[in-house]
């Protein structure tokens, strides 16, 4: 009797131990991924954009015969990459100093022109051009001016969002609705890249102090990362 006891407490303890090691494990695991995760995908979309960037300089070096041989190697290519880059860089500067000057605006402007005067392509730069203009505003500042929270989708519910436009002009949407509105691009989680734009009366919505750079990671991490928490050390994950 005590020895059919002694084996069924044996069995009892080895089987908790056994749950102990399975709950550790799991929460080490998942632990381990809430640091890995984040740090593949910036490093994925940075190679993605370093890649999409300096595809080109390698394709044209191989239209060199004697550089055949010494293109292969991983280090030339990275090397010619590396060069590829400040040569970017360095372009982007020279273009931006040549619309400071007269003569570089003239010829901006004239091939501005010329784009817009050709068929489906002035759709295309025209399209680019009015959104670039409403991402970046020549003040250098960006669209997103002020956080803004507002009731969404129901009464005692809220939503966070940027204010892109107080529309202090009146337009054909303030004519209708006689009263005048703010334009709120309300963006969707965790996926920021898409979203709502919601006109909303001015007195309806509360402007936040919080920065829209803690306001975007509030929105991307689902409520998760609070503002002033984003250099933390993150929380344990849940066992």
């Amino acid at each position: 009797m005590r020895r059919h006891r002694l084996n069924l407490y044996l069995a009892l303890a080895a089987r908790r131990s056994r749950r102990f090691v399975f709950s550790q494990t799991k929460g080490l695991l998942i632990t381990g991924l809430f640091v890995v995760i984040p740090i593949f995908v910036t490093l994925w979309f940075a190679w993605f954009v370093y890649n999409l960037l300096t595809t080109w300089a390698l394709a044209v070096m191989k239209q060199f015969h004697f550089l055949q041989e010494e293109i292969d190697s991983f280090w030339v290519q990275q090397g010619i990459r590396v060069l590829s880059l400040i040569a970017i860089v360095v372009l982007l500067i020279l273009i931006g100093q040549l619309t400071r000057m007269t003569l570089g605006s003239r010829l901006i402007l004239l091939a501005q022109k010329i784009l817009l005067r050709l068929p489906i392509i002035n759709f295309i730069y025209s399209t680019c051009k009015q959104i670039g203009d409403a991402l970046w505003t020549s003040g250098g500042g960006s669209m997103f001016s002020k956080v803004v929270m507002f009731e969404y989708p129901c009464p005692g519910s809220y939503a966070i969002g940027f204010m892109t436009n107080e529309n202090t002009e009146p337009f054909e949407v303030t004519e209708k609705l006689g009263s005048p509105v703010v334009s709120v691009f309300m963006p969707t989680t965790p996926n920021p890249t898409s979203g709502f734009l919601l006109l909303i009366p001015k007195e309806r919505c509360t402007f936040l102090d919080m920065s829209v750079a803690d306001a975007m990671r509030l929105i991307v991490s689902a409520g998760a990362v609070l503002p002033g928490q984003a250099h933390e050390h993150p929380p344990d994950a849940p066992r």
